[in-house]
């Protein structure tokens, strides 16, 4: 399952869109909705976000190296979240993509994804 769930947040991550919310496998949304209002709040999908990263860091040294995101990213959405083109995906980085995506995502501005 948690392969799963890092593999549909990061799918919602590289689509930005609320109809990637609903596709969400209804446990996998489960996990991630920790108060169960059918919601994902900003700090729900930043504390998904923070376990997805910790889950894919395997070496655990704060940055995703290219074979690390490999099963989850292509190598286009890698290149788009490597800002800086140092091959390596930042934690900074990371965090201000998924911050970038939440906000698309939102489409009626109210702090959660519906």
């Amino acid at each position: 399952m948690k392969t799963a769930i890092v593999l549909s947040m990061l799918s919602l991550a590289g689509a930005a869109t609320a109809e990637t919310v609903a596709e969400l496998h209804e446990n996998e949304l489960k996990a991630i909705d920790t108060n169960n209002d059918g919601f994902l709040s900003k700090d729900e999908f930043d504390a998904f976000s923070d376990y997805a990263f910790q889950t894919m860091d395997e070496d655990k040294n704060g940055t995703l190296g290219l074979d690390e995101a490999k099963p989850f990213l292509d190598i286009k959405q890698f290149q788009k979240v490597d800002r800086d083109r140092d091959s390596n995906i930042s934690r900074t980085e990371y965090d201000q993509h998924m911050t970038e995506d939440f906000i698309s995502a939102d489409q009626n501005s109210n702090g959660q994804l519906d």
